[in-house]
């Protein structure tokens, strides 16, 4: 194995964890936002191997102090976040309130976007059965979802996908977990077989002329 900061020849104990532990927390400190993992390898010339033990190490100190701070696991990407069980008071900090949280239909058009995407506007209204055009603007004022594309179709109309931040704020490390731990939802599965019915049908009827 190619040597690094942690496997240099005569050394008795080069693996200083406590040493990366803290370079790491300055980094994404630092950084805002979560960072890639090659590039946290980069940065502090260590394999991926060497990363993966120095994020567990810091994990388990994380928990076993008890402190107001996560590590949030985004796939390939590292940030921090902060505890759950501390959300009322940075509501309280933020002035937020229970207004301000986002409607049955914001909830509604979130996870359809989640489950479905890359999805239309009009691909959300279909499975909906109203107009989604203020609900979307608003998800994405929110830093929910962002436009990731464009479909090729007539008009190339715009794609949405979900963001880090949706990931961050329903605790997710991933958009496979999301699905792993919920069901697709219901409304979903009966647009999904309404339409693949309706294709058969179309694909029937051609064959018949």
């Amino acid at each position: 194995m190619e040597d690094n900061l942690f496997t240099i020849s005569g050394v008795d104990d080069p693996f200083d964890t406590e040493k990366y532990i803290s370079a790491l927390e300055s980094i994404l400190f630092a950084a805002g936002d979560a960072v890639k993992k090659k590039d946290l390898m980069r940065i502090m010339d260590v394999t991926a191997s060497d990363l993966e033990d120095i994020i567990g190490s810091y994990e388990e100190e994380l928990k076993n102090r008890n402190r107001g701070i996560r590590l949030l696991l985004l796939e390939n990407r590292i940030q921090l976040g902060t505890k759950e069980s501390n959300t009322p008071y940075l509501k309280e900090l933020l002035g937020v309130n229970e207004r301000q949280s986002l409607s049955k239909g914001a909830l509604e058009c979130l996870s359809i976007v989640a489950f479905k995407q890359p999805v239309t506007r009009v691909e959300v209204d279909e499975i909906r059965g109203v107009n989604s055009d203020y609900v979307i603007q608003k998800l994405q004022e929110k830093g929910l979802i962002k436009v990731i594309g464009r479909k090729e179709a007539p008009g190339r109309p715009k794609l949405y996908g979900t963001t880090d931040e949706f990931l961050i704020q329903f605790g997710f490390s991933s958009l496979n977990e999301m699905k792993e731990e919920n069901p697709i939802p219901e409304r979903i599965i009966e647009k999904d077989e309404k339409k693949k019915a309706m294709e058969i049908e179309d694909i029937e009827l051609f064959e018949e002329e």
